[in-house]
C-alpha cells in the first residue's frame, strides 16, 4: 500500500467507475490555483544554478517575514511553492500546517496538506487531515472522496460504507446549521458507486432507488441502477433507465449517457479493481 504514488491515489478509491463523473468534483482545480506543482531538482535539467540560488534567496526572505509574523498567508504560501519547485516536498509540511490551521474556512489548504501527505507515502496523516476537515465541513465532497479512496484502497470497504452512511445520518442536521452544506444525493450516489464496487448489486440498487424517490429529476440514479440492470441481463429494464436517465441528463451529459448505454454488459464500468481511466472534468448537474 505505501508504494502508492500520490497520482495513484487521487484516480484510485472512490474514482473506481467511469460515471463517477456525474459528481463533477475535481481536486486538482483546488489546489492548483494555490499552489505550484511539486518538481524534482535532480531531473529538471532545465534549473540553473542560478536560478537555484535566486529561489533559495526568495525562501530566506519568506522565512525572514515569517519570524516577525509567523502566519503570514502570503510568505506561507510563497514557501511552499519555492521549497515544492526545489523539489523539497517534505518541508512545505509545516507552512502547510500553519495554513491550514490559521485559515480553517479556506480547505483548499487542508487537502493540499493531505495530498503532500500522500506524496510523502503516509495516507494515515493524510486521511486525519481530510477527517478534520469533514468535522466542520461533513459535506465537502472533496474530503468525503478522498477519505473513501484511501480506506478502499487500504481494504477497509466497511469504513467507507460507514463514514457515507454517518454523512446521511447527520446530515438533516449539518444543513439545518448551515443551509446545503451537505449534498445528500451525491454522497448517496458515491456510496452506490461503492457498493457496486463491492459487488453488493442490491444495496448499490437500493442506494440509487432511495435517491430516485428523494431526487426524481437527478439522472445519475437512473444511469448507475440501468448499469446494474444491464449486468444482471436484464436489458429492457436497463433501456428504459437510461432513456429515462438521458431525458433527465444536462446537455454536457448526454453524450457519456448515451456511450454508457452502449457499452455491453461485460464492458461496463463495473469492477471489483479500484483502477480506472480518468474522467472527464465537468460541472455538478
Amino acid at each position: 500500500m505505501t508504494q502508492r504514488t500520490a497520482r495513484q491515489w487521487i484516480i484510485n478509491g472512490v474514482l473506481i467507475v467511469v460515471t463517477l463523473s456525474f459528481l463533477g468534483v475535481s481536486i486538482a482545480p483546488l489546489i492548483g490555483g494555490l499552489f505550484a506543482p511539486p518538481t524534482q531538482q535532480a531531473t529538471n535539467p532545465n534549473q540553473t544554478t542560478s536560478e537555484q540560488d535566486r529561489i533559495k534567496i526568495q525562501i530566506e526572505g519568506f522565512e525572514a517575514v515569517l519570524k516577525g509574523d509567523p502566519k503570514n498567508q502570503t510568505a506561507l504560501i510563497g514557501l511552499v511553492n519555492l521549497r515544492n519547485q526545489l523539489g523539497k516536498t517534505k518541508e512545505t509540511i509545516e507552512p502547510l500546517q500553519t495554513l491550514a490551521d490559521t485559515f480553517p474556512d479556506t480547505p483548499e489548504y487542508r487537502m493540499t496538506l493531505a495530498k503532500t501527505y500522500l506524496e510523502l507515502k503516509d495516507p494515515k496523516n493524510a486521511a486525519a487531515e481530510y477527517r478534520k476537515i469533514l468535522t466542520t465541513k461533513p459535506g465537502y465532497i472533496p474530503a468525503l472522496q478522498s477519505v473513501v479512496g484511501i480506506e478502499l484502497s487500504d481494504k477497509r470497504p466497511e469504513a467507507a460504507i460507514g463514514l457515507l452512511q454517518d454523512t446521511l445520518k447527520t446530515a438533516e442536521t449539518a444543513n439545518k446549521i448551515q443551509a446545503n452544506s451537505v449534498d445528500t444525493g451525491s454522497v448517496r450516489w458515491i456510496l452506490g458507486e461503492v457498493y457496486r464496487q463491492q459487488n453488493r448489486l442490491d444495496d448499490s440498487i437500493a442506494t440509487y432507488d432511495q435517491m430516485i424517490k428523494e431526487t426524481p429529476k437527478d439522472f445519475r440514479p437512473y444511469v448507475g441502477k440501468a448499469q446494474l440492470k444491464q449486468v444482471q441481463g436484464k436489458e429492457d429494464e436497463a433501456k428504459k433507465l437510461f432513456d429515462k436517465g438521458l431525458e433527465l441528463a444536462p446537455a454536457e451529459f448526454k453524450d457519456e449517457v448515451k456511450r454508457l448505454a452502449s457499452l455491453s454488459p461485460q464492458k461496463q464500468p463495473f469492477t471489483n479493481s479500484t483502477q480506472s481511466p480518468a474522467t472527464p472534468e465537468t460541472k455538478k448537474p
